[in-house]
C-alpha cells in the first residue's frame, strides 16, 4: 500500500504474473491511475532469442498477460476449487483402491469405490486397522462429493445463463464445465487477434528449439491452465468419439489413420 501512494497517473508499471499480480494491477490502477501492465516472464526469451521473425511465430509469443475483469476472476476462484475438489476426489478413491490390494484383495476395480455409497458396501470384505481407514477415507470422499455437487450447481445455472458458455455447448464434447471454465480463463476471445495466441495462453503451443541455424518444435510448453488444458482435451477425445463430430473429427481420422500421426499428439 506504501508503494501505490508514491505511483503518479502517468507512471507506467510492469509486473511479473503470479499469484498476486492481477490482484495488485488492479488496486494500482484504481488508487494511483497507473497504466499497467501484467508480463509472462517466462516467453521473453522468445521474443529477442528468435533468429526469425514472422507473424505465425509472433502469434505464439505473448509476453503481456489480459487483465480479468472482478467476475472473470470469480469465475476463475470457482472452476479451481472444483478442480480441487475433483483432483481430492480422485486420490482418495486411488487411496480405498490401494487399501483392497493390501489385504489381498486383488478383485477389487475403482470403479467398486468410485463414490462413497459404493465404498461403504464395498469395505465390508476389509478388517483391522486397514477397515479403519477405509471408513475415515470415506468420510473425506463424502466431504469431496458434497462440495463437488455444490460446486456443478452453480456452474451449470450460470453455463444455461451465459450466452457465450451456451454457444461453446453447441459444440461436440463440450459440457458446462468446460463452458465455463473456458469462459473463466479466455472471455469472449476479443483480448486475442488470432487463435495460436489462445493456444499459447493455454500452454498448447510447442516449444520452440534452437541449435544454430537450425528450429525444431518441441513438446507442447503445457503453460497456462492446466485443468482447462485437460479438460479440453478430454472434450476433444468425446468429440472424435462421438457421432457429431464433423470435420474435426474426419481431420483426426485422416491424420491418424492415413497420415499415421499419433492419436494422442493429433487430439492435443
Amino acid at each position: 500500500m506504501a508503494l501505490y501512494k508514491l505511483l503518479e497517473k502517468s507512471d507506467k508499471i510492469a509486473l511479473e504474473a503470479g499469484n498476486m499480480a492481477f490482484t495488485m494491477a488492479r488496486e494500482i490502477m484504481q488508487q494511483a491511475g497507473s497504466e499497467v501492465r501484467v508480463l509472462n516472464s517466462a516467453k521473453l526469451p522468445f521474443i529477442w532469442d528468435a533468429p526469425t521473425k514472422a507473424d505465425k511465430e509472433d502469434a505464439m509469443k505473448l509476453p503481456v498477460m489480459p487483465l480479468p475483469s472482478e467476475q472473470e476472476m470469480e469465475r476463475r476462484e470457482l472452476i479451481s476449487s472444483y478442480g480441487r475438489e475433483m483432483r481430492g476426489r480422485a486420490r482418495v478413491i486411488n487411496t480405498l483402491h490401494s487399501l483392497f490390494w493390501k489385504q489381498g484383495h486383488t478383485e477389487a476395480v475403482r470403479k467398486n469405490v468410485a463414490t462413497a455409497a459404493k465404498a461403504k458396501e464395498a469395505i465390508k470384505v476389509l478388517t483391522g486397522q486397514i477397515l479403519e481407514e477405509a471408513e475415515w477415507q470415506i468420510k473425506h470422499l463424502e466431504l469431496h462429493e458434497k462440495r463437488i455437487n455444490e460446486l456443478k450447481a452453480g456452474i451449470k445455472e450460470t453455463a444455461k445463463k451465459d450466452e457465450d458458455m451456451k454457444l461453446l455447448q453447441n459444440i461436440a464434447g463440450v459440457g458446462p464445465v468446460l463452458a465455463y471454465a473456458f469462459v473463466a480463463h479466455v472471455g469472449d476471445g476479443s483480448r486475442f487477434s488470432k487463435g495460436a495466441q489462445v493456444s499459447n495462453y493455454l500452454g498448447f503451443a510447442p516449444r520452440l528449439d534452437y541449435s544454430g541455424t537450425i528450429q525444431r518444435q518441441g513438446h507442447i510448453s503445457k503453460r497456462g491452465n492446466g485443468y482447462l488444458r485437460g479438460l479440453l482435451v478430454k472434450a476433444a477425445w468425446a468429440m472424435v468419439r462421438s457421432g457429431g463430430g464433423g470435420s474435426l473429427k474426419e481431420r483426426f481420422q485422416y491424420l491418424t489413420m492415413f497420415q499415421g500421426k499419433s492419436k494422442k499428439k493429433t487430439i492435443v
